[in-house]
């Protein structure tokens, strides 16, 4: 509906011209009061300024009103914009409580899909329909693990512990392989990291590694490698994941949050956007290179309790 034929909208705009006419009216009169009694003053010979000391009275009676009319509607406008921020905070508490709820009963169905899927494939070996559903279902996983540390990220706190880093990337791989297989893509991993230790979240490191194993199997042209490498230096563990895919436009806003430079692809445009943060909370350094060949995407983790 046009906002003027809206009742609440005309009146209010009625009020705020009706205001700004009489406001005008006050200034014209203060002004044009105040040339006559200067020209008054002037002309002594003739001056009476008694006589417009009740044009003077009205006057400041106009201005009062006019200035006790705009505190109303200045107060008005606090007491609307109070109101519509009240508002929004509410929209915005139930928007995250039925985020919540949605992401707790979510869990249930998926790990009972893939229980299913693990009991079939023990009995009767696999079967390439069922992969199907379980490379969709992990796809679903990780959407899901990313909402659910949105959604308690300012909740609880998640305690750090020492990590295999080699080990914790070959498990991801692991249950990503089967995803990137219906692409025609493979992983190939070159462990230069000798065992070394990361200080390190699980929840948060997950998230880091699922969200770039993830977007490598989604933007990477079909049927070539992701290259994962894993180096360590005295002070810095360094995890690399690159691959040949599509030259990513603008770097500068890759990380911001619902920012996606294919509109093609699925996803939320948030994984990266929550990998960043994770890292500028953990002080661990990203660097992204890409080209029209290789696009990569190196994280530098500290070694060291932080």
């Amino acid at each position: 509906m046009s906002r003027y034929l809206n009742p609440p909208i005309l009146i209010r705009d009625y009020k705020q011209y009706s205001m700004h006419i009489f406001g005008f009216i006050a200034f014209v009169s203060t002004f044009g009061l105040a040339i006559l009694a200067l020209f008054q003053h002037i002309d002594t010979e003739h001056a009476n300024l008694a006589l417009y000391i009740p044009y003077g009275i009205l006057v400041f009676f106009l201005n009062l009103f006019y200035l006790k009319a705009i505190r109303l509607s200045r107060e008005d406008y606090e007491a609307q914009l109070k109101k519509e921020k009240e508002y929004s905070q509410d929209l915005l508490k139930s928007q995250k409580r039925f985020l919540r709820y949605a992401v707790h009963e979510t869990n249930t169905p998926l790990a009972v899909i893939m229980a299913n899927i693990e009991l079939y494939e023990m009995e009767k070996g696999k079967h390439p329909a069922l992969q199907n559903i379980e490379a969709a279902t992990k796809n679903i996983f990780g959407i899901y693990d990313d909402l659910s540390y949105l959604t308690k990220q300012d909740k609880i706190e998640y305690p750090k512990q020492y990590i295999i880093l080699s080990d914790f990337i070959k498990s991801r791989i692991a249950f990503f392989d089967i995803v990137a297989k219906q692409s025609g893509l493979h992983f190939n991993l070159v462990d230069k990291s000798e065992k070394a230790l990361l200080h390190f979240n699980e929840t948060k490191l997950q998230r880091i590694i699922d969200n770039n194993i993830t977007n490598a199997i989604k933007y990477t042209h079909d049927d070539n490698q992701i290259h994962i490498i894993l180096s360590h230096s005295a002070k810095e563990i360094c995890f690399e994941i690159s691959s040949n895919s599509n030259m990513i436009e603008d770097p500068t806003h890759i990380f911001d949050a619902y920012y996606r430079e294919d509109s093609i692809e699925d996803g939320l445009g948030l994984g990266l956007n929550l990998v960043q943060n994770i890292c500028k909370i953990e002080n661990v350094n990203i660097v992204l290179h890409s080209s029209e060949e290789n696009t990569s995407f190196a994280y530098y983790f500290p070694k060291g309790k932080q």
